[in-house]
């Protein structure tokens, strides 16, 4: 009943998972813990693995492996921790069969209790790996449910990057399953930076600076580390990004150290595309519809970049190239799951045939039933085109991002 389906993007030539130190995730579909739910739970457990679990995005080592990853760790045995996985992912489950709210707070409760049972004593790796992974998965569920209302998913997404730098998870030499798992947290924290940047553009990311009820504490964590591959040197240069980006107000923008840092920058994003894939960092990198979805996010950091720059970088020819380039590959992509470069070409699209392709790539990727993640970024494009349409007068990237961003989150 419980076999796993063919997951999008993963290598053809995958062969079937194999237990790897130090995680030892593995270990086989156990039989205790699927026979101890009852029957509905374990249709909705189903419904998880063929349809809830392909909203789970992320973007980095081996991401397609990620939701194998999930499916495993939940029925690899029936201890606290795997059971908080298991139902994390009924939770999901539940809130894409749009079962009452009550039911999926539940099984979210339900998960919490266990993750809170689950540190009672010593806490190892492999344990770690399990409070990840089901904090993952409830701000997964988060975003898809409340980003509108609540920050909760950013707790989530930075209470696991914590448990990453706790545990050593971010060491040299990572597993293979390790490292796919710690990837999609470095996704998840990146996403958490642009965040904590735009939707009260006046706070810094220094943790030093205090917190509030939407900057948690626990964000002041620093991000993974020692992760290869084309994708988080993207990431790890968007959250440089996120951190060098100001307005010309700030004194930092006319200093030439700062001018020098986005320079830097651009010219590592540039080269980026220059670099030959290493054909040992994973399979997310050898098919081809990720390879387009890796350039995707590269023109995006880059747009990004240079537009927030505030006039230090130009916009120039390459900089029309570039944007060009992404409405290309955004009309060859069968979906776009991923809300970050979504936002930045919906922000450019200029034309009615540019807004037109960012709403058929949004079309089609909500006709698919198991991506139900970008209604957020949906109404956050709208709204951009909105205030263009109204409003002629120019305002500042960042000060701009900052506004809709914080407006559509009160909502």
């Amino acid at each position: 009943m419980l076999g796993l389906p063919e997951v999008s993007f993963g290598s053809p030539d995958a062969g079937p998972l194999e237990t790897s130190w130090p995680l030892s995730l593995i270990k086989g579909p156990a039989v205790g813990a699927i026979a101890q739910l009852n029957r509905a739970d374990q249709i909705s457990f189903q419904y998880f693995i063929q349809t809830a679990s392909y909203s789970i995005t992320s973007f980095g080592h081996d991401a397609p492996r990620v939701r194998e990853l999930l499916i495993q760790i939940a029925l690899s045995d029936i201890s606290p921790s795997s059971t908080a996985v298991l139902k994390s992912s009924l939770a999901l489950a539940s809130f894409h069969r749009d079962n009452p709210l009550q039911t999926t707070g539940q099984y979210k409760i339900a998960a919490l209790r266990k993750l809170a049972e689950s540190t009672q004593g010593r806490i190892g790796v492999t344990d770690s790996a399990c409070h990840i992974a089901a904090g993952m998965i409830l701000s997964t569920l988060e975003i898809q449910q409340n980003s509108m209302k609540s920050s909760h998913w950013l707790w989530y997404a930075c209470g696991a990057a914590k448990i990453v730098k706790t545990a050593g998870l971010d060491v040299d030499n990572l597993d293979h399953d390790t490292a796919a798992l710690v990837g999609w947290v470095h996704y998840y924290n990146t996403l958490s930076r642009f965040s904590l940047r735009h939707w009260q553009p006046h706070v810094t990311l220094d943790p030093a600076d205090g917190a509030d009820s939407f900057h948690p504490v626990v964000c002041g964590n620093g991000q993974p580390e020692s992760l290869t591959g084309a994708p988080h040197e993207i990431l790890y240069l968007l959250s440089e990004a996120f951190n060098a980006v100001t307005v010309p107000s700030d004194p930092r923008y006319e200093t030439k150290a700062h001018r020098s840092h986005l320079e830097i920058l651009d010219w590592k994003l540039r080269n980026l595309e220059k670099k030959v894939p290493d054909n040992d960092s994973s399979a997310d990198t050898t098919h081809p519809a990720f390879d387009l979805v890796v350039e995707l996010y590269r023109l995006s950091t880059l747009i990004y970049l240079r537009r927030a720059s505030a006039g230090i970088l130009p916009l120039d020819q390459k900089f029309t190239t570039w944007v060009g380039q992404a409405f290309e590959l955004l009309e060859q992509l069968p979906a776009c799951q991923w809300p970050f470069p979504l936002l930045i070409f919906g922000c450019e699209a200029e034309t009615d045939r540019q807004r037109m392709i960012i709403l058929d790539v949004m079309e089609r990727t909500t006709k698919n039933l198991q991506y139900r993640n970008i209604a957020t970024v949906k109404s956050v494009i709208e709204t951009v085109w909105v205030q263009k349409d109204l409003y002629t007068e120019d305002m500042n990237y960042v000060r701009k991002l900052g506004v809709i961003l914080s407006s559509t989150h009160n909502l």
